[in-house]
């Protein structure tokens, strides 16, 4: 029987600009962590490196994989964290050649030597490889573990990629009520109970936790999505990096509302892209975004959530909620049977995932 990934695994609520560079790596520093402080082995951690290999080296400056990885050893959550707090958690380590793993255990830690760029390893497994190893006082290894960001802010280890499941089914996790592996598992089981995608995913969803924790949840995640377009029509100025490129969805947005409004398609393609732009930029920012079902293709998601699901700036709850579970019912059988990395298929395979969820 399959287990499925829960719709509020598929939508993460994150930084930018990428959930496998940024999300995933995050999570996985502060899980290495945690696995060494529920085996009583972290106060013995004196120091911790890290090698990033595969695409995580080769685009992990441009994607912000560093300073993530540096965020997750200081104990920072994607879900919660702050963007201008955690970034300056980040560049006051490289200042100071300190860090507070987990925010008590304070450590020497020089990003420069600590945290390496691997060209020289390409990961067999998955593309996106990091190995952190933990040393004590005398120089000793005390854990050694090898991770995988596989896509949307996932990650997996080493064991767990090597004993994939029979038919890209999930193994973890309760048992729900209606289980589906494939598309046309999933128009069976919505013809024989009466529901719709959206009535099966909820109730698929119970199994983990009582309906108005999973509502909350998804009202959550449809106003990050409303804030991060917002945050994006708002702001000016260059996004970070060399190439110097200059945010361009506030000036598209006044000359938006100048405009005649009508219901002519352009016009409404218009809206479409302007509202995906800006969440977008806030994602090439480092900004709070949602994975969508990853940071590569968070803007589309978001931008049809807000022209057809809600009214000004606020998610119509209903409509909000039904088009969320529905998206992320069509969004697990990729993630179960496919992929969702673009480092496995290339970015516009991310954004053609986001389209059919859409």
């Amino acid at each position: 029987m399959p287990l499925l990934i829960s719709a509020l695994d598929l939508f993460r609520i994150g930084l930018g600009p990428s959930s496998s560079h940024t999300v995933g790596p995050m999570r996985i520093a502060a899980r290495f962590l945690l696995t060494l402080d529920e085996s009583h082995e972290f106060d013995q951690i004196a120091r911790v490196s890290i090698a990033l290999q595969g695409s995580l080296a080769f685009t992990g400056e441009g994607h912000g994989t560093p300073d993530a990885c540096l965020m997750g050893l200081i104990g920072f959550q994607p879900e919660t964290v702050d963007p201008e707090e955690a970034h300056a958690a980040a560049a006051e380590v490289r200042a100071t050649h300190r860090i507070a793993l987990l925010g008590r255990r304070e450590i020497a830690f020089d990003p420069r030597t600590d945290l390496v760029l691997d060209f020289d390893h390409v990961p067999d497994l998955h593309p996106n490889g990091m190995v952190l190893t933990a040393f004590d006082d005398e120089g000793a290894a005390i854990a050694r573990q090898e991770y995988f960001s596989t896509g949307g802010g996932f990650f997996s280890s080493r064991h767990q990629l090597e004993q994939p499941a029979p038919d890209d089914q999930v193994t973890h996790g309760p048992p729900v009520a209606h289980p589906f592996g494939s598309g046309a598992q999933l128009l069976e089981v919505c013809a024989a109970s009466g529901l719709d995608i959206a009535g099966v995913m909820l109730a698929n969803e119970a199994a983990r936790r009582p309906e108005e924790e999973t509502l909350a949840g998804l009202d959550a995640i449809a106003e990050a999505m409303n804030q991060c377009i917002d945050a994006g029509l708002e702001r000016e100025g260059l996004l970070p990096g060399a190439l110097k490129v200059r945010r361009r969805a506030r000036a598209i947005h006044q000359n938006l509302i100048s405009r005649p409004q009508d219901n002519q398609a352009e016009t409404l393609m218009d809206w479409l892209n302007l509202y995906a732009m800006a969440v977008n930029e806030e994602n090439a920012s480092g900004g709070r975004v949602v994975t969508a079902p990853t940071n590569g293709a968070a803007g589309i998601i978001p931008s049809l959530l807000r022209q057809y699901c809600s009214e000004g700036r606020k998610a119509v709850p209903g409509k909000a909620r039904r088009y969320l579970l529905t998206a992320a019912g069509i969004g697990l059988l990729y993630k179960q049977r496919a992929s969702i990395s673009g480092a496995e298929m290339g970015c516009q395979g991310e954004v053609g995932v986001a389209c059919s969820m859409a």
